[in-house]
């Protein structure tokens, strides 16, 4: 860990110990509104209290330890104090969370976006790697009609760069959205790894090929409007893939052997991805739940970290230009 990398690990740790402090905080104020709650409207003796702490299993004999802590007298003012204070905990300590959530989010995101290009620069040499300077292209999904317009969108790990001379971009996204007239509030629609690879070949129409088995939910009552369901005679893509295109023509000379060949190569180190071959451009979109990885709030803020993360977002941009490209 660098010098560098240290301020950003205090200020996680501390926002980790003060999510704990909430989460302990809540679960307090929950335990006591249910507890005194009961007390208050049917008020128990220490004499009750105690048998009944005395007549619990031994398998949740804990719960009887624990009553036993609880067996005082109390009236019904102390219940009623006490339920507005385990309230508060509640009602105080829940947006307290989500707000140190939030924060911890902000500093990862910070700490990646500070220290991930000189890992980037070191680990793929041969790409030319350039910083951030456009948001990603939600607009694709809903130009070809996957989706009406989007509702919910997330980046994440923006990447744009030059590769065998030719340009590239990858990111992560989670899309929730509209389509047809139907609205579907925070249900994600899109979820995994957006990468756009720029081909030799310019290409005047849209040809979507989607995976039959993917677990992305496209409107294809939207396509059915403007575009066709295009038969191809490659056995293999045509069992693996569904294709849409608004211009068939274009779209056969597109696909040839060789393309339909490297296209059902990817699934087998990929078998969930949908290609948008649009304005000489190929967009892959692979399904990925590589979002709110829980476990890296507890890993220490370190380079080798980095370029895992690196390799696990990038080598599959680079996997898949060097087999279009080829």
């Amino acid at each position: 860990m660098t010098r560098r990398m240290l301020l950003y690990e205090i200020a996680k740790v501390l926002l980790l110990f003060l999510e704990l402090v909430c989460v302990a905080a809540i679960g307090y104020g929950t335990i006591s509104l249910i507890w005194y709650t009961i007390q208050y409207f049917m008020p128990l003796t220490y004499e009750q209290l105690i048998t009944i702490s005395n007549s619990v299993p031994d398998k949740v004999s804990f719960a009887g330890k624990y009553l036993r802590l609880l067996a005082v007298d109390i009236t019904k003012a102390d219940a009623l104090a006490r339920i507005i204070r385990g309230g508060l905990a509640v009602g105080i300590g829940i947006p307290l969370l989500m707000l140190f959530r939030l924060l911890l989010r902000t500093v990862e995101r910070r700490f990646k976006d500070r220290c991930m290009p000189d890992v980037l620069r070191e680990t793929f040499t041969d790409l030319s790697y350039e910083a951030k300077r456009r948001s990603a292209y939600e607009e694709t999904l809903c130009d070809v009609g996957l989706l009406s317009r989007v509702e919910r969108y997330y980046t994440a790990n923006r990447l744009e760069g030059l590769y065998r001379d030719c340009w590239v971009a990858s990111q992560e996204i989670i899309c929730g959205g509209v389509y047809a007239d139907h609205y579907t509030s925070h249900t994600v629609k899109v979820r995994g790894q957006w990468l756009t690879i720029r081909l030799n070949c310019d290409f005047e129409g849209t040809l979507i090929l989607e995976c039959r088995k993917s677990k992305n939910r496209f409107s294809h009552r939207v396509l059915a409007r403007k575009m066709v369901e295009l038969e191809v005679d490659h056995q293999a893509l045509a069992a693996n893939f569904a294709c849409y295109t608004d211009s068939p023509d274009d779209a056969r000379n597109l696909l040839t052997v060789e393309m339909a060949d490297k296209l059902v190569a990817m699934l087998d180190c990929y078998p969930d991805i949908c290609a948008i071959f649009r304005h000489g451009c190929i967009h892959i979109l692979i399904r990925r739940r590589s979002f709110n990885r829980r476990w890296e709030a507890l890993c220490p803020f370190c380079y080798p970290q980095l370029r895992r993360e690196a390799h696990r977002l990038y080598d599959p941009l680079l996997d898949f230009t060097d087999k279009l490209l080829e």
